[in-house]
């Protein structure tokens, strides 16, 4: 009865997020409250309740600090000859600037910490995005897939929770799998190719002078989330876009003559982003509206990544900012404290020393402050999922019908199970949850085949790509909401290209002998 009703309440959540019936907010609450009724357990429901904010909010102080502090190095500028160099090298081409994204966030990803990785990338390369009008859920689905590819590395999680649970070495798990890993993260370059190819095709290629001008203009939001400061109309089915004259951010674009503006290619559909012709004062497509003077000012409020006049630039200052912010990530990696220990006091140093007087740091608090009650939110509201998910016994008797429900003449073959069940286990289960509770299990039932426990461990590593989608993952939170994507539409986009990537390092750790 409970595995049934697990599932059923992990697939009323996702259903109702996706055809955005309720915000994830509620839908996260509501939900297992419901559910924790529905199994006799209610009143044990804030008991559920608080042992779930309790293990989530070192994460969620983690993620308020970080959001401040990352906030300001982006009011700085420290992030602001990154962008540049970015557009330089890819030149305004919307395919090199999907595939810089990948790259970016692979390399970043290098810290372990997806959170982390997912401000830097967003911060980086959402003013890239926002001016030449590309769709930002191929920004968030790329940065997501290329990050669960890199969060195998040793030091990011997986592979020592495989590594304890299993009392293996996490070297003999990982280093044999690199050669997987990097075919893995190969196939999400070629991914973010395929992806950009579509975007040049909807919007064409600019120049560089033209990407660089600013005029004032109304723009558009693709894709725009709940947390959207610019207060553009939303409408449409599926999320669709504010809608603009098509040349915002003093763009100017060259259209590719096989490919009218009009037409929506696969990707610009799964975001449901529709594009406008230069000439048109409107963009075409159902439940798109026209911003108005009032709503294009506080769009250009916002969005100032480029702006080099902007008050809150400290160039005096940027090198101490690159040697804080290096600083912060080396330790991070050294584990010299706990992280929100680190970026509590680098938020704090940070706006000291950048903002002195105590109205500009009040200031640059307020500015991010839709994002930290946005991203902490979801985060408590995530506690009571997961709390009614593993207290009221669900997630371990879903574990053992999905472990019980492999035939035994696949036992020889438990490696490449455990690396099947990884896809929908790490996405609808926590990774302790699934390293601790269902590897082992797994690992026990394949020794009795004579398969190796590092074989086990190794394909558990496979669906991390799709893990990092999942919406019991903190970090997805802080890419959907300093992107302005809504979750929903980042799930319908992601999940496939990420079910697909965990395929192919599965495939390719079971061709090199690995699996």
């Amino acid at each position: 009865m409970l595995t049934i009703l697990g599932f059923a309440m992990i697939a009323t959540f996702l259903v109702l997020i996706m055809t955005k019936k309720m915000s994830p907010i509620a839908a996260l609450v509501l939900i297992p409250a419901l559910f924790c009724v529905a199994v006799g357990q209610g009143a044990q429901l804030g008991d559920y309740v608080i042992d779930g904010v309790g293990n989530l909010a070192p994460t969620a102080a983690m993620l308020m600090f970080a959001i401040v502090y990352f906030g300001v190095m982006i009011d700085v500028g420290l992030f602001d000859p990154i962008v540049r160099a970015i557009l330089r090298f890819c030149k305004a081409d919307p395919m090199r600037i999907v595939v810089g994204t990948a790259v970016l966030a692979a390399i970043v990803s290098l810290d372990g910490d997806g959170s982390t990785t997912f401000m830097i990338t967003v911060s980086a390369m959402y003013p890239l995005y926002k001016r030449l009008k590309m769709s930002l859920v191929v920004m968030t689905g790329v940065a997501a897939t290329a990050n669960g590819v890199m969060n195998t590395l040793p030091w990011g999680g997986p592979t020592a929770r495989a590594a304890t649970a299993l009392k293996l070495d996490a070297s003999e798990i990982f280093v044999p799998m690199i050669p997987a890993l990097a075919v893995g993260l190969l196939a999400v370059f070629l991914l973010a190719y395929v992806l950009g190819l579509r975007e040049r095709k909807r919007l064409g290629v600019l120049t560089l002078d033209e990407a660089l001008v600013r005029e004032p203009e109304r723009e558009t939001v693709t894709v725009g989330g709940g947390g959207s400061r610019g207060g553009a109309a939303v409408g449409g089915t599926g999320g669709s876009t504010a809608g603009g004259d098509g040349t915002g951010g003093g763009v100017r674009l060259r259209k590719n003559p096989a490919s009218p503006a009009s037409s929506a290619s696969p990707a610009s559909s799964a975001s449901p982003a529709s594009s406008a012709s230069p000439a048109s004062p409107s963009s075409r497509g159902s439940g798109t509206t026209d911003a108005d003077p009032a709503e294009s000012t506080g769009e250009d409020e916002e969005f100032k990544g480029l702006d080099p006049n902007r008050p809150t630039l400290r160039p005096k200052l940027y090198w101490f900012n690159a040697g804080l912010t290096v600083a912060l990530l080396t330790a991070m990696i050294m584990e010299l404290m706990p992280i929100p220990v680190l970026f509590l006091l680098g938020a704090a140093l940070a706006l000291t020393v950048n903002f002195p007087h105590m109205p500009d740091q009040r200031a640059r608090i307020a500015a991010h402050a839709d994002n930290v009650l946005n991203v902490s939110g979801m985060v408590f509201a995530a506690a009571v999922f997961t709390g009614v998910l593993t207290g009221t016994g669900m997630v371990e008797h879903m574990a053992d019908w999905v472990v019980g429900a492999v035939p035994d003449a696949m036992g020889p073959h438990m490696a490449i199970v455990t690396g099947l069940l990884s896809l929908p286990l790490t996405y609808f289960m926590s990774n302790d949850g699934f390293y601790f509770g269902v590897v082992p299990v797994l690992a026990e039932a394949g020794a009795a085949h004579g398969v190796s426990p590092l074989e086990i461990a190794r394909a558990s590593l496979a669906g991390q790509a799709l893990h990092m989608s999942s919406p019991l993952v903190p970090a997805v939170y802080v890419l959907v909401g300093m992107a302005r994507v809504e979750f929903g539409d980042h799930t319908r986009f992601t999940v496939k290209w990420a079910v697909l990537t965990s395929l192919v390092v599965l495939g390719a750790g079971i061709l090199f002998g690995t699996i």
